[in-house]
């Protein structure tokens, strides 16, 4: 068993954990379905795959615990931002097209439909996962070399930094040795972070939450592969806290 550890550093990222149809917000830390759905990508795992869940395993499998780093003078904000969905689209004479128009319950199209979408601003985090030491080396040489491009949630919120995958023993040596290699970022043991951990076992602690965000497919919502979500129990620190 070994770590990796990753950089998560853009103008805007957004992490939708919950939240659907006209309003989409973002969560305050990154999700383990987008994260994992990040490397899937530099694996090159296509959705559309038959196999796909079966590849997915190993990656949804990885304990994750997201850090949040903190940047001098420069605070995370959110940003709401308009959007419209449908619009210029034929459902008449294109099925392709009439995929991309927002249904009605009744199966008609509902034409142009308005949504918000949220993002963090300026915001930067370090993701951490634990696992078998083949998956994760894997997983560094393909977020070195992506076979697909990598975002934070949304293809608008493109890397401002390096991802500069590392590995480590544990996942604090490698959170310890990716701050060493990350400019301008002060040495800050892990234990003084405010992070996200997922917690194993039949056991959770007092304070656990619970959230829908561990893939076993992504699939094509059209496809033959429907997307699937498991929950995961979810310990949030906080500094100088039990």
């Amino acid at each position: 068993m070994s770590a990796l550890a990753f950089y998560l550093d853009a103008p805007m990222q957004s992490w939708g954990s919950s939240s659907k149809y006209q309003y989409r917000e973002t969560g305050s830390f990154p999700t383990k379905s987008a994260l994992t759905g990040l490397i899937a990508a530099a694996h090159g795992i296509d959705k559309s795959d038959p196999h796909e869940a079966e590849k997915l395993t190993p990656l949804s499998a990885l304990r994750l615990t997201v850090v949040k780093m903190e940047k001098d003078h420069v605070a995370t904000t959110r940003l709401m931002d308009f959007h419209t969905v449908g619009g210029g689209y034929n459902w008449r004479s294109s099925q392709r097209e009439k995929m991309s128009i927002p249904p009605k319950a009744s199966g008609a199209p509902f034409g142009t439909v308005i949504t918000r979408r949220s993002y963090l601003t300026d915001a930067s985090f370090i993701a951490l996962l634990e696992g078998p030491s083949e998956t994760l080396v894997t997983a560094k040489k393909a977020l070195l070399n992506p076979v697909w491009g990598v975002w934070f949630g949304r293809k608008t919120c493109l890397p401002a930094t390096p991802l500069t995958p590392t590995l480590g023993e544990t996942r604090e040596e490698a959170f310890d040795a990716l701050l060493k290699v990350l400019p301008n970022q002060p040495s800050v043991s892990l234990e003084d972070c405010e992070y996200q951990e997922e917690i194993l076992g039949d056991s959770p602690p007092e304070g656990t939450f619970y959230q829908s965000d561990q893939p076993t497919a992504f699939g094509q919502h059209h496809g033959p592969i429907p997307a699937a979500y498991r929950a995961r129990a979810i310990r949030h620190h906080r500094p100088n806290t039990p």
